[in-house]
């Protein structure tokens, strides 16, 4: 016969996130309020603010509202296909105890990660609404696609009064709506039900009152007469004045007493960021991956100062022939001419990438279980060795030709 149990039981963490009257969300501007700078003619201004994001609950992500005032009339300027989002050059989220959730080379490079994995709306628990999206009749972009991150339209030469406005969201986790979880070394753990299934789950928030942790981000705005088209939205013998205001907030959910209803925290923490490679006068090009954990998208976009800056890699002197995803013993986990990386990308996120660029996303999922989002297509780096793109082209860049790697990726960490 068995033995009525009485007492308490005890109830798994997380088992009650998520549910009504249980979960407490919340969205809020941070401390860190209307950060004023005026912006330099010829070199870049730090963003200095007077102190850190808050030391409580738990956060989602943060987003940063940048309103760049044009105090005077600017003359003399050529806009950067990458504007506005290059105002910010070497971006980085301070985190102490952890990785920088986001450390990239520009502001360019944050904002297109932000095109393709949005924190709000379907880009984070399943692909991305394409209703009412055409596919291109041809893949030849020229430019930045619209991105709708700008509130008003920009020119090259904007009016004293002119505003440029976007919001910017730097994330402190991702929803991955089928989320398997694993080991450094790739052994699938069971779930919280203890079964090796895959789960819905935000890999992982950020608890920020546990370590008093020092949260703050750094950046520096690009000067109004930037060297190059990547260096800044504005280049030429700009004359004119502007100021940037910067408001934060925060995304995220109250703190409990009660550990079954905050949300798990994994051995994986999320992490976007991107580097500079040189690439000098060459026609083909292999470019190593330096960052580890399970890679969920990845990218190489190229600038060349001495052949016009931005690059048409589907058609331009110096277009893309071969596109490759390589690792371990050069095993291709993509195998692609241009138009077939642009075409699978237009199928996962109803745009094309950015001119100059080479992009693979292995967390969209356009075909598996229910459409959701998940991490068995992934790329583990701490398995595979070699994991590197191998790029040819049908022309040879000059020798100040660079290329700048983003990655988008799972970083192992220990449980805080």
């Amino acid at each position: 016969m068995t033995a009525r149990q009485t007492g308490p039981q005890a109830v798994p963490v997380g088992a009650f996130f998520g549910l009504p009257g249980f979960t407490q969300p919340f969205e809020q501007y941070e401390n860190l309020q209307n950060v004023i700078n005026t912006l330099s003619l010829t070199s870049q201004t730090p963003w200095n603010p007077p102190g850190s994001f808050q030391k409580t609950d738990i956060v989602k992500w943060w987003e940063l509202e940048i309103d760049v005032n044009f105090t005077t009339t600017v003359t003399g300027s050529t806009l950067s296909a990458e504007a506005p989002y290059n105002f910010l050059q070497a971006l980085k989220l301070k985190l102490q105890g952890q990785y920088s959730p986001l450390e990239v080379d520009s502001g360019f490079d944050a904002a297109f990660f932000q095109m393709y994995r949005p924190m709000r709306g379907s880009g984070q628990n399943s692909i991305q609404n394409l209703d009412g999206t055409n596919a291109a009749s041809t893949y030849s972009n020229s430019s930045i696609p619209s991105t709708n991150l700008v509130s008003s339209g920009i020119a090259a030469n904007p009016a004293s009064g002119t505003h440029w406005k976007w919001l910017l969201e730097i994330p402190g986790g991702l929803f991955i709506g089928d989320y398997w979880d694993m080991a450094i070394d790739g052994t699938l753990l069971p779930n919280s039900n203890g079964m090796v299934a895959p789960m819905g789950a935000w890999v992982s928030p950020q608890y920020m009152g546990g370590g008093e942790r020092v949260v703050v981000p750094q950046f520096n705005y690009a000067a109004l007469t930037a060297a190059d088209a990547d260096s800044g939205p504005l280049t030429g013998s700009t004359a004119g004045a502007a100021s940037v205001t910067v408001n934060a907030r925060r995304v995220g959910y109250y703190g409990s007493a009660n550990p079954a209803e905050l949300p798990p925290v994994f051995n994986w923490q999320y992490r976007r960021s991107s580097k500079r490679v040189p690439l000098g006068a060459v026609n083909k090009a292999d470019i190593p991956i330096t960052e580890y954990g399970q890679l969920l998208s990845t990218y190489v976009r190229i600038f060349d100062s001495g052949n016009g800056g931005f690059q048409d890699l589907a058609a331009g002197a110096r277009n893309v022939t071969k596109a490759q995803l390589l690792y371990g013993s050069n095993l291709p986990r993509f195998d692609d001419d241009y138009e077939t990386m642009q075409q699978r990308f237009l199928a996962q996120h109803g745009m094309l990438p950015p001119q100059s660029t080479v992009v693979w996303d292995m967390l969209a999922n356009t075909s598996g279980n229910r459409g959701l989002s998940n991490d068995f297509r992934v790329l583990n780096t701490l398995t595979n060795a070699n994991t590197h793109f191998h790029l040819e082209f049908g022309g040879t860049f000059s020798s100040t030709a660079y290329a700048v790697v983003g990655t988008e990726l799972l970083v192992p960490v220990a449980t805080q």
